[in-house]
């Protein structure tokens, strides 16, 4: 399974159209998905987050997609290599000073009750 919080999307009318389990936390939502769909996910991701935004989903890999303001796209698979340079944008693009990727995501309630409640001992 993978898990990802959504921000910074207005519609995910094509996500439950295509059957993801969707968990409502006001104007965001907690995304569940097989992995048979991350494909799909990652494309209605790169089209419809906002400029200036991030998402990330959790599974066997932990995956930060940017959508900068210019509309560019980068997309990490989180790793030693290069988890200084995801930490670096995840503090830019939230104007907030994370003191470190883990701990940031543990500290979201979703992922708290979903994928580290699941994935005990893997994370």
């Amino acid at each position: 399974m993978n898990y990802s919080y959504v921000m910074g999307i207005n519609n995910i009318d094509i996500l439950k159209q295509n059957n993801f389990k969707i968990k409502y936390f006001g104007n965001n939502y907690g995304v569940i998905f097989d992995d048979n769909k991350i494909e799909l996910f990652e494309k209605y991701i790169c089209e419809t987050l906002e400029n200036g935004f991030w998402n990330e989903y959790l599974g066997k890999d932990k995956v930060f997609i940017f959508k900068f303001e210019n509309s560019e796209i980068k997309r990490y698979v989180l790793n030693k290599d290069n988890e200084k340079e995801v930490l670096k944008l995840c503090c830019e693009f939230a104007d907030c000073k994370f003191k470190s990727i883990d701990k940031m995501l543990k500290n979201n309630s979703f992922y708290a009750k979903s994928y580290y409640t699941e994935n005990i001992g893997k994370s």
